[in-house]
């Protein structure tokens, strides 16, 4: 071989090699090794303790609650967009439990020019029921679509579950005492509201905390959707301390939630139409004195004098419970 020619391959690749070595000396660590990262970043993350990784890491232990999020409107926003990645969680147990769902949501669905409204529902929060405090006071917000009905998705079962219902509430659904409600016809979502809030805490009672602590999510639908399918009676107010004709100028301030009839039209609010007055009575009476406390009622109750809440519950255990309000 021709001196000029090996001596031009030598002077190649000592090229290469210089230019090898520098690439090394000047290019930081990690530098096109890991894609668009930087130095010692994908490490770092890769060192993480485990969080949710996407909702098929949550299902195994939160079954119920994927399968809302699954078959409604929110199953394109992932757990930790609400949630949170918790380190550590599930050994550790901790997660974060939104409770300021208000300014939660409104990233997302405060009606505001240039945000879309095809795909994301939109709403002017000074409009949308600006007193009804946190949205979970109406919305599941793993489904948060009110729904006009629910079904009973497991008849058999329901009735198993609610058959240590029956002591106080009836076999059908209509109370065997004045001093509890009626749930035969009620509105589902409030049932299973009520249920969740004894289940959780958020209402106390020594009767029906610890019943409720003993049912399984998919049994708190399943019970709500079972009395709701059963035939409502009215109470009347034959029995009641408080004179009908007059409760009714007093039952206009609660048309706007409970319907002209006693029948709302959210079933997330419970319906009142021929509910027991008793019970009527106590619930208004808990409320004005504190002992249930809910950004409506609290001040409508705080409002009425005693007389007014035994005449508004006598009107309302006279109406028609099968009527539909407007």
């Amino acid at each position: 071989m021709p001196k000029h020619i090996a001596r031009l391959l030598m002077l190649m690749v000592a090229f290469i090699v210089i230019a090898i070595a520098a690439k090394s000396f000047f290019t930081r660590e990690s530098f096109y090794r890991y894609g668009h990262y930087r130095a010692d970043s994908v490490p770092a993350i890769a060192g993480m303790a485990t969080s949710f990784q996407t909702p098929k890491a949550c299902i195994n232990c939160h079954g119920p609650r994927h399968a809302e999020w699954s078959g409604s409107v929110h199953k394109t926003v992932i757990c930790e967009v609400c949630h949170g990645a918790a380190p550590g969680h599930p050994e550790k147990l901790k997660v974060l439990i939104p409770t300021d769902t208000l300014r939660l949501c409104s990233q997302c669905h405060e009606q505001m020019p240039g945000r879309p409204t095809a795909s994301i529902l939109q709403v002017d929060l000074r409009k949308h029921f600006p007193d009804a405090g946190q949205c979970i006071a109406c919305h599941n917000p793993h489904s948060p679509k009110i729904p006009a009905a629910a079904l009973v998705a497991d008849r058999k079962s329901a009735e198993s579950v609610t058959a240590s219902c029956a002591a106080c509430h009836g076999a059908n659904g209509v109370s065997t005492n004045d001093a509890w409600p009626n749930l035969a016809g009620q509105n589902p979502a409030y049932i299973a509201r009520a249920l969740g809030a004894f289940k959780t805490g958020g209402r106390a009672s020594e009767t029906m905390g610890p019943m409720a602590q003993t049912l399984a999510d998919g049994d708190v639908a399943n019970v709500a959707a079972y009395f709701s399918s059963l035939p409502c009676r009215t109470a009347g107010s034959g029995h009641a301390k408080g004179i009908a004709a007059q409760g009714r100028s007093v039952a206009r301030q609660c048309n706007a939630c409970h319907g002209t009839a006693g029948r709302p039209v959210n079933p997330a609010w419970p319906s009142l139409a021929g509910q027991n007055p008793a019970y009527l009575e106590a619930a208004l009476t808990a409320f004005k004195q504190g002992q249930r406390v809910n950004v409506f009622m609290t001040p409508a109750a705080g409002a009425l004098s005693a007389q007014d809440i035994s005449n508004v519950a006598a009107y309302f255990a006279e109406l028609n419970c099968s009527a539909r309000s407007q």
